[in-house]
């Protein structure tokens, strides 16, 4: 009975120290795994964040080429807004010319009419 009881007890031993074994080299192992994993996802991480920069560097100068074309359409606008301007003001400038010699000559027939009314009166 010594006999079975010291081969469990010797059995028991050699597990227990395989398991101790074992938990060593896989704790290391384990650590090993872990730091890995950190240093892939901030690989990762680190990555992503060149991938959006790189997103945001494409965004901004498509934004750039947008803000140039929109520039130039407003540009374009405002001149031929100014262009039709500059023509009112010449048609304006011909209108008062044309309206400035009908008074010169509604003043030159009221200087006759007035004439002859008092010639006539007389």
């Amino acid at each position: 009975m010594e006999l079975i009881f010291s081969n469990i007890g010797i059995l028991l031993s050699a597990i227990g120290g395989t398991g101790l074994f074992t938990f060593l080299f896989t704790k290391r192992k384990y650590q090993v795994d872990v730091l890995q994993a950190q240093e892939n996802a901030e690989t990762t991480a680190i990555e992503n964040d060149i991938k959006l920069s790189g997103h945001y560097k494409e965004i901004l100068d498509d934004l750039k080429v947008r803000y140039e074309t929109r520039y130039k359409e407003f540009e374009d606008l405002m001149k031929r807004k100014i262009d039709m301007l500059e023509e009112e003001l010449v048609l304006k400038d011909r209108k008062i010319k044309l309206q400035q010699q009908e008074i010169n000559e509604l003043k030159k027939e009221n200087r006759t009419l007035r004439a002859n009314a008092t010639s006539r009166k007389s």
